[in-house]
């Protein structure tokens, strides 16, 4: 018995002995690892004289950009028009909605083959509205409203790059029983040079900006690192002109004066450019 109890006592000591040299070998591990990361954070905390936390950091957002200045830039310029829009609408009565629309895409055919015939492409053709609607008025004895029969529209939108077709179009499509003609809206094509005159003007305008305040700090101005279009306006005037006629007439029209004016085209930009000390 005393031989079993001094042997169990041994084996406690060992095992008593293991647990505390393991207790001790973790918490040297976990301190030096630890060690290791403090090390590590100091050493990218710190970084160099050529990192980007000790010049200017450029990135896709601007408003993380430091040592930069950034300005706004406007371009006019002016042109005549390259293009131009007339509206051509046809209008039918008849007593009942089918009717109605019936005898107007009728006459409206012959107002789209005489445009085809006066050289106009099926490419500026196109149509911007057709509707059918019930002819209502308010019978005050009844105090209902009532119907009279039905009216159908169909509007045309034409386009032009010749000013002369379009004035010879306004006579030939009230010939053939259009019963309004509104326009020309005076316009620019998109690749008009004009666009891009006015953007190349707003770049210029952003780097005398940026040249009077890199000046006032007493700093260079290096190249553009950022520009951004704003946006490109062409406000233009509107020539207008109405001529009602009766449909089927016969008579010859004749063409009425167009005269389009400069249109100004303004553009903007925004521009980033870094400050060299």
């Amino acid at each position: 018995m005393r031989m079993y109890r001094d042997s169990s006592t041994h084996r406690e000591g060992e095992m008593a002995t293991v647990h505390s040299f393991r207790k001790s070998t973790l918490l040297k591990t976990i301190a030096l690892v630890g060690t290791v990361i403090i090390a590590g954070v100091l050493v990218v905390g710190c970084g160099t004289a050529n990192s980007p936390q000790a010049g200017t950091e450029i990135s896709g957002n601007p408003g993380s950009l430091v040592n930069v200045i950034v300005v706004s830039g406007r371009g006019l310029t002016t042109s005549l028009p390259d293009e131009a829009t007339i509206n051509v609408s046809v209008e039918n009565d008849g007593a009942t909605a089918a009717a109605a629309l019936d005898a107007n895409s009728k006459d409206t055919q012959k107002v789209l083959d005489r445009l085809k015939a006066e050289g106009v492409a099926d490419s500026a053709i196109e149509t911007a509205n057709v509707v059918v609607y019930p002819n209502r008025y308010y019978d005050s004895d009844t105090g209902q409203e009532k119907t009279t029969g039905y009216r159908a529209q169909n509007s045309v939108t034409v386009t032009f790059t010749d000013f002369e077709l379009m004035a010879d179009v306004f006579a030939a499509v009230t010939e053939a029983g259009a019963d309004s003609v509104s326009g020309p809206s005076w316009q620019l094509s998109e690749d008009n040079p004009a666009v891009l005159t006015a953007l190349t003007k707003a770049v210029e305008n952003a780097r005398i900006k940026a040249e009077a305040l890199a000046q006032a700090q007493g700093v260079n101005l290096g190249e553009a690192i950022v520009i951004t279009e704003g946006s490109v306006s062409t406000p233009y005037p509107v020539y207008y002109d109405r001529q009602e006629t009766s449909a089927g007439m016969d008579s010859s029209v004749t063409p009425p004066p167009l005269n389009p004016q400069n249109i100004e085209v303004s553009a903007t930009v925004s521009v980033t450019y870094p400050m060299e000390r």
